[in-house]
């Protein structure tokens, strides 16, 4: 897969033919639609920043599908999570398992993701770390 450079506008990303560097990214929307392997990066604001919604981006993303075909959430490192969180809002439900897991697996093979990266809103599960939920992909 080719190397992308994170950016901080809007990013559509096909992520079965390119790669990102999440620790490249501190706080932002993502969606992600496991049938067609496309990663929505919104747009990198902070705070009061952020004048958007997931729906206006996706809609500005003129990405393929529909919106509830993407599972959504939010992405970054900080000081509080130096290895990086993926935080899935909504939550993934248990209806969702499958294509949460996909997610998962998706996001094990991004540059920086590693076993003490964090998850949070996985189903009914408490925050984990990725090497709990995935030991084997990492």
């Amino acid at each position: 897969r080719t190397k992308r450079q994170v950016e901080k506008i809007l990013m559509v990303i096909d992520v079965k033919r390119e790669i990102i560097d999440i620790l490249q990214i501190t706080n932002r929307r993502f969606m992600y639609n496991p049938q067609t392997g496309t990663l929505i990066l919104g747009d990198e604001m902070y705070g009061k920043s952020i004048c958007s919604s997931h729906a206006q981006e996706f809609h500005a993303s003129q990405a393929e599908g529909r919106f509830d075909d993407y599972l959504r959430g939010w992405i970054g490192v900080s000081k509080s999570y130096p290895h990086g969180i993926v935080h899935f809002a909504p939550a993934v439900s248990m209806e969702q398992f499958d294509c949460g897991l996909d997610a998962l697996q998706m996001f094990a093979r991004l540059e920086g993701v590693n076993e003490d990266t964090i998850v949070r809103g996985f189903c009914t599960m408490p925050e984990q770390r990725m090497g709990d939920l995935l030991p084997s992909s990492l």
